[in-house]
């Protein structure tokens, strides 16, 4: 791995929602090395935000990466017209291994319809990632995407820095339109990533490719945990001192926040990597008075899709194309459910043709676009209700917000027997006994109940909403 002045690698640019990246093969950078564009008047807000007295400790340093030579192609980003993906087909086939070898054996070619292209998962690029990297683009500034491999292996992605730039880009795109106005203020943090776990990476970082007028300084981010002061008082003056416009995290990070009740006045909350359930939704709108966007996508394949008032997510206006199809692979009416598959041309370094996302939703089409409804992490987790039959956890969805909760684990055992943990939103009024006794009805089953006084109760990273004994868990 490469090495840097701070922590074992440096890191490329920090997607606001979806995670940090890696540069491929770097040795320790300088500053001036991470943001080729600034000179040195343009680092020294950086400087004071790392020196800030109250500042967390750093334990990572990371870079945009981007040079001169990326704006035009970030100033230019607008919707694609209808036309990219035939030529993303035909271009595939001359550059991307896996289908050059298709193209040679007859299975496909230049002009074969997307719909008659096999679909890639995700073992696919664990088991060959090379395959599916064109040949043609050269590699000197790949960086590295890591996914977690919560749902399989880990798989370590390339990325390029103007690509993943870009995701910033439509950041600011997705709060305009939600009517936030969101400006440089040299007194204000550009950017919070927010966690909350017992050890994370913490960085500042300055945001070069921020859309803005000439002569007005990149703003500032940070990616910072809740756990990781050495005093909660510390924590809370540099929150508040920087006052962040947009607070880029998850639920249970933004729950904590919410708890905190510190004196912010975010212009956009955005969530992103877990399920936004209604009443945290609800809380943010209430406590801030900004939007809250829910932000859906997977790190191979950048953001897809976004939900601005929770009546479903429609695909960002970039070159995202989405289907739904069933467990043969075939596609579904309109309005059925489904897994999500996404095509994508964003990354030069791993275009995508019909990758299975392993998530599922129903999609339609209205006055605002492609429309993704009841948006499910991963495969439906499916319940058995007393008479024997199959009750999927999408429904129970639907069950458990209509109560309030801020979050949630219900788990079935392999006798039948279920168990709600549950995390009532404070301030409220919600009833998590009134929220079991509507799964008891739901199934037909008794309900045992545990009600959570805190949100690390629910442990560290990603929680599991659903899991039965003979089930995947989701």
């Amino acid at each position: 791995m490469p090495t840097t002045d701070r922590v074992p690698d440096d890191r490329g640019v920090p997607d606001p929602v979806l995670g940090e990246y890696t540069a491929m093969g770097a040795l320790a950078l300088t500053d001036a090395e991470r943001w080729p564009t600034l000179d040195e008047a343009g680092l020294a807000p950086l400087v004071a935000l790392r020196d800030h007295p109250d500042a967390p400790p750093w334990v990572h340093a990371t870079g945009d990466r981007l040079t001169a030579a990326d704006e035009p192609a970030l100033a230019a980003a607008r919707p694609a017209d209808s036309g990219w993906i035939a030529d993303l087909v035909a271009r595939a086939h001359a550059s991307v291994p896996a289908y050059r070898r298709a193209a040679r054996t007859g299975r496909s070619g230049p002009t074969t319809p997307l719909a008659e292209l096999p679909t890639v998962t995700r073992h696919q690029l664990v088991d060959d990632l090379a395959a599916y990297v064109p040949v043609d683009v050269p590699l000197d500034r790949v960086l590295e995407g890591t996914s977690s491999g919560s749902t399989g292996a880990a798989l370590r992605i390339p990325l390029h820095p103007a690509s993943v730039a870009a995701d910033l880009v439509l950041l600011q795109r997705l709060v305009a339109e939600a009517g936030a106005v969101w400006e440089p203020d040299p007194a204000r943090l550009g950017l919070a990533n927010v966690v909350d776990q017992r050890a994370a990476f913490t960085y500042a970082s300055v945001m070069t490719a921020f859309r803005r007028q000439p002569g007005a300084p990149a703003p500032l981010m940070a990616r910072v945990n809740l756990s990781g002061w050495p005093d909660a008082a510390s924590r809370d003056r540099f929150l508040t001192d920087l006052d962040p416009q947009v607070l880029s995290t998850s639920t249970l990070p933004l729950l904590r926040l919410l708890e905190l009740d510190l004196a912010l006045h975010p212009v956009a909350v955005v969530n992103g990597a877990t399920h936004l359930p209604a009443a945290v939704r609800a809380a943010a709108l209430a406590r801030w008075g900004c939007p809250v966007l829910d932000l859906y996508g997977l790190r191979e394949t950048g953001p897809v899709a976004v939900s601005a008032g929770g009546d479903g997510h429609v695909v960002v206006p970039r070159r995202v194309h989405v289907e739904i199809l069933d467990a043969t692979g075939a596609p579904v009416p309109d309005g059925t459910r489904g897994e999500v598959v996404v095509t994508v041309d964003e990354n030069p370094y791993l275009p995508l043709l019909r990758y299975r996302t392993g998530d599922h939703a129903a999609l339609v089409r209205d006055a605002r676009g492609t429309v993704l409804v009841g948006l499910e992490g991963r495969a439906p987790v499916l319940f058995r209700a007393a008479d024997g039959t199959a009750r999927p956890s999408v429904d129970a969805s639907q069950v458990l917000q209509a109560h309030g909760l801020a979050a949630y684990h219900l788990h079935q055992d392999a006798d039948g027997s279920v168990h709600l943990r549950a995390l009532p939103l404070r301030g409220l009024g919600a009833d998590p006994r009134a929220a079991a006794d509507a799964v008891a009805r739901w199934l037909e089953r008794p309900v045992a109940l545990t009600v959570l006084d805190d949100v690390g109760d629910l442990g560290d990273g990603k929680p599991r909403r659903f899991s039965t004994a003979f089930s995947a868990p989701g």
